[in-house]
Order: C-alpha cells, then structure tokens, then sequence
C-alpha cells in the first residue's frame, strides 16, 4: 500500500478543527494557556508533514494472512449400501403410490429381498464404480434386481441375456462382442460399461428426465415416444406417471425406487442388508493368448461354481483364439494366475487350442503354422479329408499327442457308422446330445447324412457332474418347430415334448409357451 503527499490537507483541516473545538471547551482560559496548545498545534503539524513525507511512495508490508484450518477430506463411506445412498439422485421424498405397492411386496419377504442383495455381492462394486464414473445416479446399481435378479446367466423368453438384459440387436448397437466362445451381453465388465452408456444416451434423449429413460430402457425408446405423442394430442401431462405404458413398464420403474427407498431408509422398514464393503470384490486380469478354463480353475484353486460366476461369459472350454479378453478372479487369487501367465509359455495354457479357418487356409499350411503332422490335426477333427471350410473351428493339439476335449464336464468321443434309416435327431436323441453337437463335432453344413458315414460323437461319460440347469419359460414365435428350438438350446425334441406334455407331431403356435430346461452356459 502505497501513502501520497496529496492526503496532507485532509490531515491538517482536522487537526486543526479538533484543536480549535478544545479551545473552545473552557472559557476561563488564559492567554498563555492558548499561546501554549497553538505552538503545541504548530509543532505537531511539522512533525506529522515530516513524518509522511518521509513516508511518500515507500511500501507498507501487509498484514501476515491469517492461518486457515486445514479443510477435511471428505470420509469415504464405510459401506457400499452408504456410498449408494449418497448417490441417489431420482428417489422422491413422498412416494407415489404405485411405488409404495412395489415397496410392500418385497416387504412381504424379507428373506428373498436379502437374497437378492446377497447375491449382488461380487458385481454391485464394480456396477457401482462404472456409474459413478459416468456421472450416473447411484440408484442404478440396483437395477440388475429389477431386470435379472443380479444373475448374469439370466435369459429371458425374449432372448435377453446377462445382468442388464440386451436383446442381440441392442447388444450388438452397443458393441458387445458375441461369438462361437464368448457371449459379451453375460460379461460383467463389459455389459456393464454398455448399460452405462445406454442409460446416458436415453437420459439425454429424454432431456433428463430419468423415469422416463427408465421406461425406455425397458419397453424400447419407441413405445415410449409414441405414448408421449398421444398424450400431446389429447392435451395431456406427459410425464411417466401420466403416460399409457406396458404394465411391465408401469410396474419396472416403481420397483427401482421401492429398492432405492429400502436402502435409503432400511431401519424405518425393519431391513438388516447384508454386510458389503466399499471395496473391489475382483480383479480383472487381461489375457494376451488363449487359455483352458480349467487351467485358470487349477491355478487358482477358485471353486468352478465361483469361476462360472464371475466368468459366465465363455461359451467353450477355451478362450477364444483371437482379440482381447479377460478373466475375473477374487482379489485374493488374482495374483496367482499373473505369476502362471509371467512364468509359462503360452504354448502351454491350453490343452488344445483353436483355430477358426479363413478363406484360402488349406490344412497343411495350418499344420505348418503349429509345426505338426497334417495327419494328427485331421485325427483330432475327425476329418475324413483334407477339405476345409471358411468359418470351421480346428482343435489344434500339442505336439506328439492328440488332446481330448475339456472343459467343465468331462466328455467321450466315440464313431458311429450310420445305417439306413437313421437320422441326425434320431442318432442324437440316442446318445442324448444336441443335433448341433453333432454337427459341430463333423463341421456339418445341415442335417443331411448317408449310409456308411463315420459320425463322431462327444458324449457325456457316465462319470459327468450333473449340469446346473435352469428352468426357462419360452415364448414360441412364428416359425419355430421343436427342431429349431432343441438345436438353439442343445436340448432332445423328446425332453421338450416330456417336459411340456405335447405330441412331437404337433404344430407350436406362435405365443405358445414352452417350459425348457437349459444348460445356460450352452446357450
């Protein structure tokens, strides 16, 4: 701060007036005593004009800041249930009524509701951390309840598949990789990063409006619109609440928001949830060359049940031969398959590996390429010569051995000659094997055979675990047979026909409901 010399009339004019108001305070005062307070007056005018300008254009120091209190970090929330509740963005204070029904059925049975939250356990962390990223209410962790029941094996009649149940065109919108190995819609990780980018693009589409982006994510972003566009033209509120939906729809949203409101206020409803920890409950370990599931499962020491449900996306007893993948594994036995994969050759992870033919490949130059004899490669396809297809899958053994199938239950493969009369869904429903299975196993284009054919089959030995299957209500559509159905599924028509009570001679109906059991790690 700097002091001019132009502020010292200002100085002096007030000097001077508080000296002239004391001389005029007593009117007994003498002469001498006014003589005295004037020189007194004019000597502290000299002293105070010297004073600043002495002090003319020289830098005050300013006063030292004073010292403010460290700011607290932010306490991270102790659990993932308060992490959540401090998320939340769309649960009303007041609950509509449609809301409070949703609240008082999962209320009906509390034990069922823990189950669910239990059992979102190893993936709500990770769905948590990928909303937060993408700046998404917390309240959406929850949403796999709602639409899968926290399984990601789930498969609906619709063919939606995985925690966020995709359909295969919205799958395959969002770039989730689907194949003969791999189904990405059943991939924690990645299905998750695709819902998060869904439910932001219709958040967007709706200007925010979060219930109604709900509503889009359920019955499609078309139905919605359309049932917006009518209450327009009838003068009417176009809110979620007002709109004519599906009661799938009507009843979807208001369960998210019964869920979020039992979590927000657990103690008000009697609610104990399950104990889970702010904290990764996997890690994601990223493969750079194909490997054997059950290598992982040794390596390891996971339980196949704890394998199959962090890893549910792989459709064969191999990860696929090309791209990148990954495998998810508990914090704690990550570690072991790194050191596995840094210690030993890849060449050495999979008891077979598998190649998918490309145009021009011939079977020699593969031979070639994995340094073994053109004979063994064709022993272990069976093929009967040396004639390949685009698109066929080669099982590529080790060197000096032909390796046996693998995977999660154990298999035989055994030669069957067909005679006349036979068929490929009888020779299969004979050895309790999908049509599929067999066509796989002989890179068959359809189900046409002949007399004399040598057919190979991989059938379950009698020392296989029982399969975990799962009950599927299956909507029939136009154009569906008991044949079509048991090939997608890998099931026998005469399962099909014994489950559901029907002749095998007869038409489906399109709308007609199926009960299957299915294997859904074969779907």
């Amino acid at each position: 701060m700097l002091v001019k010399s132009k502020n010292i009339p200002l100085y002096l004019c007030l000097l001077l007036i508080s000296l002239r108001l004391v001389g005029c305070t007593t009117v007994a005062d003498t002469a001498k005593i006014e003589d005295r307070s004037q020189a007194a007056a004019t000597l502290d005018l000299e002293i105070m004009a010297t004073e600043i300008a002495s002090t003319e254009d020289v830098e005050i120091p300013p006063e030292p800041p004073t010292e403010q209190p460290p700011v607290a970090e932010p306490k991270q929330p102790v659990d993932l249930w308060q992490r959540l509740r401090q998320g939340f963005q769309m649960t009303p204070e007041a609950l509509p009524t449609a809301v409070i029904k949703q609240q008082n059925r999962y209320l009906k049975n509390p034990h069922n509701l823990n189950k669910l939250f239990e059992r979102a356990t190893p993936y709500i962390f990770h769905v948590a951390q990928q909303l937060d990223n993408a700046e998404l209410p917390l309240e959406l962790a929850l949403l796999p309840i709602v639409e899968s029941n926290y399984d990601p094996l789930a498969y609906s009649h619709s063919h939606a598949v995985g925690l966020w149940q995709f359909i295969p065109s919205t799958a395959k919108s969002l770039g989730l990789k689907r194949n003969r190995w791999y189904e990405g819609r059943r991939d924690v990780v990645e299905s998750t990063a695709a819902a998060a980018t869904y439910l932001s693009y219709l958040n967007k589409r709706f200007k925010g409006d979060w219930l109604l982006a709900l509503a889009a994510y359920n019955s499609g972003e078309g139905a919605v619109r359309k049932a917006i566009r009518k209450n327009r033209r009838r003068g009417k509120a176009t809110d979620f609440w007002s709109l004519k939906l599906p009661r799938e729809t009507k009843n979807y949203v208001p369960q998210l928001l019964a869920l979020a409101n039992l979590v927000k206020n657990p103690q008000a409803h009697k609610l104990q949830l399950p104990a889970i920890p702010n904290t990764a409950f996997f890690d994601i370990v990223q493969l750079r060359s194909q490997i054997e599931l059950s290598k992982v499962i040794q390596v390891t020491g996971l339980t196949e049940s704890m394998f199959i449900k962090l890893n549910p996306a792989f459709r064969r007893s191999v990860t696929p031969p090309e791209g990148t993948y990954h495998i998810l594994l508990p914090i704690a036995e990550s570690p072991a398959l790194n050191e596995f994969m840094a210690n030993n050759d890849p060449s050495t992870w999979a008891a077979y590996r598998e190649y998918v033919v490309k145009s021009g490949d011939t079977l020699s130059h593969i031979a070639q390429r994995y340094q073994l004899p053109t004979a063994l490669i064709k022993n272990t396809n069976g093929l009967g010569s040396d004639f390949l297809r685009a698109g066929q899958i080669l099982r590529i053994p080790p060197s000096g051995e032909i390796a046996s199938a693998t995977g999660y239950k154990p298999a035989q493969t055994l030669s069957y000659r067909v005679v006349a009369g036979d068929t490929l869904s009888q020779i299969a429903e004979t050895f309790k094997i999908s049509t599929r299975s067999i066509r796989r196993s002989n890179n068959l284009t359809s189900d046409r055979i002949k007399v004399g054919q040598t057919l190979v089959i991989k059938a379950p030995s009698s020392t296989a675990k029982s399969e975990k299957l799962r009950r599927l209500s299956y909507l029939v559509r136009r154009g569906d047979s008991l044949h079509l159905i048991a090939e997608k599924f890998e099931l026998r028509v005469a399962d099909i026909t014994y489950w559901n009570k029907i002749n095998r001679k007869e038409f489906l109906r399109p709308g007609q409901r199926l009960t299957l059991y299915i294997n859904p790690l074969r779907i």
